[in-house]
């Protein structure tokens, strides 16, 4: 079957090698040899000979996203420790699963919070709302009734407003911990792409706190291995993962 695939197409006789080629070709047998003659000419490899200092050297100083900062020895967390929150946080969500679904089967009565949420567009106010200093609401705990008020673009664009603000802050207090606990455990899968960049964010900045903080409480350390180990290991970014 190769065979035939190498047997020339057109029969065009010797080639005579003296053709001038800056003359135009009288006839389409001439044409071929011309073709087949500069064909013999270029080289098999071409390599281009690039200026480089022609090029624009670039203002700023790009460094590409990693995964988390390896954290000091005595701050990493066990793997057993790790797997225990994989499985804790693992039931959290299946037990709030279960709840939705006798809400929805009208199977256990559900009434919203009495409490007054901030707009969704409200950055400044549901960062107060989820630290507890929202104005006209002395209690804002992250209860079942009021994530449950929460449909998912609200979820999402919580979270975003508390991983920047995590961000901007590197801290993690106690109160923000509960409600990005909360948030994460109704989260819904599959992760959007934006999702999925937003939560690697987070387990990017715990990383970085833990590693460049020398002051940290026990529960502080705590925090920030519990949101690393569920990034990484519940939501599937284990290039984050801690050992």
């Amino acid at each position: 079957m190769t065979d035939c695939l190498q047997e020339p197409a057109f029969l065009i006789g010797d080639i005579d090698g003296d053709i001038n080629l800056s003359l135009p070709p009288t006839s389409g047998e001439e044409y071929i040899k011309r073709v087949v003659i500069e064909a013999q000419q270029c080289a098999d490899v071409v390599v281009a000979n690039i200026d480089r200092s022609q090029f624009v050297q670039p203002t700023i100083n790009v460094q590409p996203l990693s995964g988390c900062m390896e954290a000091p020895s005595c701050l990493g967390p066990t793997l057993d420790w790790q797997q225990y929150q994989f499985s804790d946080f693992s039931n959290v969500r299946l037990y709030i699963s279960q709840l939705k679904d006798e809400i929805q089967s009208s199977k256990r009565k559900w009434k919203p919070p009495s409490i007054n949420l901030p707009d969704i567009d409200d950055e400044k106010g549901w960062i107060q709302f989820c630290l507890g200093t929202y104005e006209g609401e002395k209690k804002t705990d992250p209860t079942l009734n009021t994530v449950f008020s929460l449909n998912q673009p609200m979820v999402e664009q919580i979270l975003e407003y508390l991983i920047d603000y995590v961000e901007v802050e590197k801290e993690i207090i106690h109160k923000l911990g509960q409600w990005l606990y909360a948030l994460l455990a109704i989260l819904e899968m599959p992760l959007t792409p934006e999702m999925c960049s937003c939560l690697r964010s987070l387990a990017r900045t715990c990383s970085i706190i833990r590693a460049n903080s020398i002051n940290l409480e026990v529960h502080e350390i705590g925090a920030l291995n519990l949101f690393i180990c569920l990034v990484a290991r519940y939501f599937r970014q284990l290039d984050m993962a801690d050992p």
